[in-house]
């Protein structure tokens, strides 16, 4: 059975290639949500087509899925990907995808977000507002959000992935990298990957499994 730390632990690192390129292009611009027309504005120039998640309760701790959220009555058209979410959920018993709510310390709104975006090809922004926040992911981000990213950034993806969750090092490393489309020569003891400009990295993981070193060149 596929577990929630197995799936997040195959998705991140491409996830969080996508937040990156999506704050790069948002900056610092506000936001605004109009649920109505199912999309949001960041600033006065950019507006895109979203789909719900859900949202995090900062007063009791806990995550709903917008497709459990009866009470805010949400219009059906941006349901569709957490409902997507809940089948894939149910037919790889993945209870996280499935359950209407759960204590955020088991699965908090980020991680919940980063594995959809992996798993649906779209980016994501959290929207704080009092006593909580909603989540939701870009329908028709610009194609350099999803782009395979540089081989330099590559690097900065997976120092800050291994920096900031605990995680399998290296299902994240093989699971990024493959997606990334770079060619993986593993070792029971390191990888080493080549990108099509001519790249390469090399990572080396200790006896537990964890990455030790990381090294490579980058093509200019």
């Amino acid at each position: 059975m596929l577990t929630f730390d197995r799936l997040f632990a195959e998705h991140v690192g491409t996830g969080v290639a996508r937040q990156l390129a999506l704050g790069d292009l948002i900056g610092k611009r506000g936001w605004e949500l109009d649920l109505t027309s199912g999309t949001v504005m960041f600033g006065d120039d950019l507006r895109y087509q979203i789909q719900l998640l859900g949202t995090e309760s900062h007063d009791d701790g806990s995550w709903l899925w917008a497709w459990a959220n009866e009470a805010s009555d949400f219009p059906p058209a941006v349901l569709q990907l957490c409902g997507w979410l809940r089948e894939y959920g149910r037919g790889h018993g993945v209870a996280e995808l499935t359950e209407p709510t759960f204590p955020l310390q088991r699965a908090d709104g980020h991680r919940l977000a980063l594995v959809a975006s992996g798993l649906t090809g779209r980016c994501y922004f959290r929207g704080p507002y009092s006593g909580g926040a909603v989540f939701f992911h870009l329908d028709d981000a610009p194609p350099q959000i999803t782009a395979p990213v540089r081989p330099e950034r590559a690097l900065t993806v997976l120092s800050e992935v291994i920096q900031s969750v605990p995680v399998d090092h290296r299902v994240v490393v093989e699971s990024f990298l493959h997606q990334q489309s770079w060619r993986l020569d593993p070792t029971s003891t390191s990888v080493t990957a080549h990108h099509s400009d001519g790249s390469t990295l090399r990572v080396d993981f200790d006896t537990l499994g964890r990455i030790s070193n990381m090294s490579g060149t980058v093509s200019p």
